[in-house]
C-alpha cells in the first residue's frame, strides 16, 4: 500500500468521526430539568396532616353532612355534626369545620360564624369508607336572651366546610337565632371519632 493511499484513507476516516461527533449543546438559559418526586412525600402541614402515610385529606365532594344526636343542658344544646366518608377510599379530618347559620332563599349568613371550642386537642381522623367522625355544636335557646337585644330570626340551617375546604355544603335544622352579630354565635368543637361524644 502506498503512503499517498493510506493518507487518504486516514483524512477519510477523520472525516467520517467529525461527521458523527455530536455538537456541542448550545448555551440556554432554560431551568434545569424537574427531577423525580422522592417516593416518600414530604410532611403534611398541620392543617393537612394524614393518618396514614398517602392517606388523602377527605375533601368536600368525599362526605355526606348531616345532624347526629343533640342533647340539652341549662339552655344549651349540643348538636353532633356528623361527617361520613362517602366514598371507596379512606381520608383524613383534622381540625375545625367552618360552621354558620343561613336564611332565606338565598342562603344568606345570620350572625357570625361559629366560634371554635379550643378545650380539645386537634388530632387527624382516618375515615375508612363508610366510617363516620363529628364535631359538637353548641347553641342556646333564644328565650334566654333580651328580644330586643338579640333580634331573633328564622333560620334554615347551617352552611358548613369541612376542615381545609373552601366549599360548602348545606345542612338543614330549621330554628330560630339570635341576628345581632355576637349575641349567641354558637361554638364548634375539633372533629373526633365517632358519630358522638
Amino acid at each position: 500500500m502506498s503512503r499517498n493511499t493510506s493518507g487518504a484513507r486516514i483524512r477519510e476516516v477523520g472525516l467520517i468521526c467529525a461527521s458523527t461527533s455530536p455538537a456541542p449543546a448550545p448555551a440556554t438559559t432554560a431551568p434545569p430539568p424537574v427531577t423525580a418526586a422522592p417516593t416518600t412525600p414530604p410532611p403534611a402541614s398541620a392543617g393537612e396532616a394524614g393518618g396514614e402515610t398517602g392517606t388523602p385529606r377527605c375533601h368536600t365532594a368525599d362526605l355526606k353532612v348531616s345532624i347526629g344526636q343533640g342533647e340539652g343542658a341549662a339552655g344549651t344544646l349540643y348538636t353532633a355534626l356528623v361527617f361520613k366518608n362517602a366514598t371507596k377510599h379512606a381520608c383524613t379530618l383534622f381540625g375545625y369545620p367552618g360552621v354558620s347559620w343561613v336564611a332565606g332563599n338565598d342562603g344568606h349568613q345570620v350572625n357570625v360564624p361559629f366560634t371554635r371550642n379550643s378545650v380539645d386537642t386537634k388530632s387527624t381522623v382516618t375515615l375508612k369508607p363508610g366510617a363516620v367522625a363529628h364535631a359538637t355544636l353548641a347553641t342556646h335557646d333564644v328565650g334566654f336572651f333580651d328580644a330586643a337585644k338579640c333580634k331573633p330570626v328564622d333560620v334554615r340551617g347551617f352552611r358548613v366546610y369541612p376542615s381545609n375546604e373552601t366549599r360548602a355544603v348545606f345542612v338543614a335544622l330549621p330554628t330560630q337565632v339570635c341576628s345581632v352579630n355576637g349575641i349567641d354565635a354558637g361554638s364548634v368543637t375539633t372533629i373526633t371519632e365517632g358519630a358522638s361524644s
